[in-house]
């Protein structure tokens, strides 16, 4: 539906904008009109430059600027002030930026009568559906403070799991870049420089030389056709990444990779099991929280798996029993959710969980660490090594036979 700017004239006499979304601008004003609104205009966002202004505002709003915004909002409104005078005086502090820009239109929604939860609503593109149930759920209990602050830690433990995938992936992709490019010179110019030097002074090469000789020349005299059939491929995955088969095909693949693929699939349940016990401590019920917190669910084939599960949850099967149809969470993690819907007490159980599963995938990412880096250090001398080799088996030639 197209979205609409409405600027509106109260009793009072402010006037406010207002973000809205209706079939038609006549539509929309009639409604606004019976509403008790004097409306003074209306117009259409044109949707191009409005998905681009959300889409940077995203990339501009960062993780660390996020939780720092709900932490003084709860500690706001927890000293006793009311939720217009906490926004104004964010948006002083913030000063001039997306997110100030954001949060005043939030303000001129709530001043006009929305509620919190329904003026972050409205900007689905930069806060999360998780973040506006959390909301709802405070707004529900009278205790938004607490929700906020559920939702910090929330984050805060999302972002710890999410920096240790990112710690351990970091070295060994160095050592990868480093090792490479140290190969690519050594091919490109170190290789073609000797061979010159050996065929001017008429040397006879090993065998092994003359491989590695070929091999050099070979890369160097086909290096466009080479960056073309990259680029080819990189094009070629990209086309596929943004179909909805291609996407699917690619998350399944990467959940059979050997070793890698559990590791991915364990953080993928510490996350929905952290998201759904957050959801579900805030009142949200248990169908509703199971559809917001698929939505932490990165892995196309993993959502489509779960959201058949939300299926048969609808038609009034266990949550348990549910998952184990689905056969791709783990039997463990099936018997601890049927332990806790058992003994009512699902929420701790799928804390417990996410903490298993968060131990696990650092346990798992400890290892392979330790694994990779020596085993790329080893592969890399190796081959480098037998560059050195192949190039200075000639100049060992020629010294024995001098001798």
């Amino acid at each position: 539906m197209p979205t609409f700017r409405c600027k509106l004239a109260t009793t009072d006499g402010r006037v406010i904008e207002k973000t809205l979304i209706g079939d038609n601008r006549t539509a929309l004003k009639e409604h606004l009109e019976r509403e008790g609104h004097f409306v003074l205009d209306v117009h259409r966002v044109e949707q191009g430059f409005r998905f681009i202004r959300w889409r940077g505002s995203r990339r501009r709003i960062k993780s660390k600027d996020f939780i720092t915004f709900n932490q003084e909002l709860s500690v706001l409104i927890k000293a006793g002030l009311p939720v217009l005078s906490a926004l104004d005086a964010i948006i002083e502090k913030i000063g001039e930026s997306e997110l100030a820009d954001i949060l005043r239109e939030i303000r001129g929604d709530i001043a006009s009568g929305a509620s919190l939860s329904e003026a972050f609503g409205k900007f689905a593109h930069v806060f999360s559906n998780l973040y506006i149930a959390n909301l709802h759920a405070g707004e529900k209990s009278a205790d938004i403070p607490l929700a906020l602050t559920r939702h910090i830690s929330y984050l805060k433990k999302i972002e710890e799991i999410k920096q240790k995938v990112i710690a351990a992936s970091i070295y060994p992709l160095i050592l990868t870049v480093a090792s490479f490019f140290a190969l690519l010179f050594l091919l490109l110019y170190v290789v073609p420089t000797f061979t010159r030097t050996y065929f001017e002074a008429g040397t006879q090469l090993p065998g092994l030389t003359l491989l590695l000789v070929h091999f050099s020349s070979g890369i160097k005299s086909n290096s466009i056709y080479i960056l073309f059939i990259l680029l080819a491929i990189v094009a070629s995955f990209l086309y596929i990444r943004r179909t909805e088969e291609g996407r699917m095909g690619l998350d399944r693949w990467k959940l059979g990779i050997p070793f890698l693929g559990n590791v991915y699939l364990h953080y993928s349940i510490s996350k929905l099991a952290r998201t759904l016990a957050t959801v579900l401590r805030g009142g949200v019920p248990l169908v509703d929280s199971v559809r917001i917190a698929s939505g932490s669910l990165n892995n196309k084939y993993l959502r489509r798996q779960f959201d058949g599960a939300i299926s048969l949850l609808e038609q009034g099967e266990g949550f348990s029993e549910t998952l184990s149809r689905s056969k791709i969470f783990p039997p463990l993690a099936v018997r601890m959710i049927d332990a806790g819907e058992s003994a009512g007490s699902l929420e701790q159980v799928l804390d417990n969980m996410a903490e298993f599963y968060e131990e696990d995938v650092d346990s798992r990412l400890t290892i392979l660490t330790s694994a990779i880096e020596p085993a790329l250090m080893i592969i890399m001398g190796l081959l480098i090594g037998f560059v050195v080799l192949a190039m200075y088996m000639p100049i060992f030639q020629m010294a024995g036979t001098i001798s």
